[in-house]
Formats: C-alpha cells, structure tokens, sequence
C-alpha cells in the first residue's frame, strides 16, 4: 500500500488494475478488482488495520468490480456505482456491447453473479467531501473521484509520466472519452492516478499534453 497524497492510497493487491483508498470521514475503497482479488485486497485492508466502510466503483468492467462482493460481505461496506453504468453492471447491457468487450467481460467475469449496488449516484455529486464525475466514454456510466486536488481516474485515461488514453479496443465511446478528458482539465488538477498507470503530480500540464494531441 502506497501514500500517494493527503489521506490518498493506492493498494497493491488489486493486480493489474489498482484500487485506491481515501481515508476521510468514511474509509472509501475506490474499485475492487477482479472477482479473485478481493480475499487479497481484503488481507491488505486488514494488514494495515483499516477497515472500510464504502466502496465505490469508477465503472463496472471485472477488473473494477468483481471483487466488490466479496469486500461487501467481509466489511459490511455499502456499494456504490453510478446510475449510468446500471446496464453494464446488471448485464442487462451486455448484448449491444462490442464482441471483444462482451467476451472480455464473461470470461473475467468468471460465471460469477452481478455484483451488488446497495446506491446509485445520479450525475455529478459529493459524497463525504468526494467529488464525483460523471467520464462518460470508456463506459456510458464511467466515474472519476477528486479528492483533495487528485483525481481517482479509473479508466477515463491512463496516468503516468506521460498520459495516454485508454486502449482503443475497451473504450466504447472514443468521442465522449476525449470530451470527458477535456473537461477534467478544467478542474485543475494537482495529482492523478489511474487504475492501470502510475500516480503522477503536475497532472494539469499532463492532462494539457494529452488533449492538445487530438485538437
């Protein structure tokens, strides 16, 4: 487990995609990876005597969310995702998904159930000081987090020294994910960190890079 800000982790146990960790009035786990990495993040959690109290997913693909059930019933945290993402996380979604995404999907999924949402948050909100954004493109309901001047990326894009956007074949809706990207610039962020690269300060001029390589 890594302090990457004020009261900002990032964990190791999520594999490739990492969740985070913001530890402010409510302990909020932020993804939960795949469906066989909860019982590690949940040995994590326990290592450093943390325990939480809400997870909430930036989006339902099953490096996100498929630990998610197995977190919620060995903490009692409550789930939440948002509105927008209800048909991929229900599945009710999944037939008008690309081929490659449906596929991806079932076989990570690994023939476990939908994961369980105890709230869905409807547009952009706060919850216990978290800012949440509604990032449409990688997925209709795509969220990112801020927190104090960082943003939890998800998938939105990929942080880094250098940031990129997230592979072509995963991200449904390229249009709405650069449009997403360009309005996060406009927050000014300090710090971001993304669920598949590093964490990295000076992210406005970062995020300024990657958008001007498409206008």
């Amino acid at each position: 487990m890594d302090r990457i800000g004020p009261d900002l982790l990032r964990l190791i146990g999520g594999g490739f995609a990492a969740p985070h960790l913001i530890m402010g009035d409510v302990p909020t786990l932020v993804d939960a990876g795949t469906a066989g990495r909860g019982p590690t993040i949940e040995r994590e959690l326990r290592a450093s005597g943390i325990r939480i109290e809400r997870i909430i997913l930036t989006h339902g693909d099953p490096d996100h969310a498929g630990g998610s059930d197995h977190l919620r019933r060995v903490t009692g945290a409550e789930v939440c995702a948002s509105l927008a993402e209800r048909p991929l996380i229900d599945r009710s979604g999944w037939p008008s998904l690309p081929r490659l995404r449906r596929g991806l999907m079932k076989a990570m999924f690994r023939g476990t159930p939908p994961p369980t949402v105890d709230r869905w948050l409807e547009g952009a909100t706060t919850v216990n000081g978290i800012d949440v954004i509604p990032t449409p493109g990688h997925t209709p309901g795509h969220i990112v987090l801020a927190w104090e001047g960082w943003l939890l990326a998800g998938d939105a894009f990929v942080s880094g020294q250098r940031f990129r956007e997230s592979p072509w074949p995963f991200t449904i809706d390229r249009l709405s994910a650069r449009r997403s990207i360009e309005m996060l610039l406009s927050r000014a962020p300090r710090g971001a960190s993304s669920s598949h690269g590093r964490p990295a300060e000076r992210a406005s001029e970062r995020l300024q890079v990657l958008v001007e390589s498409w206008r």
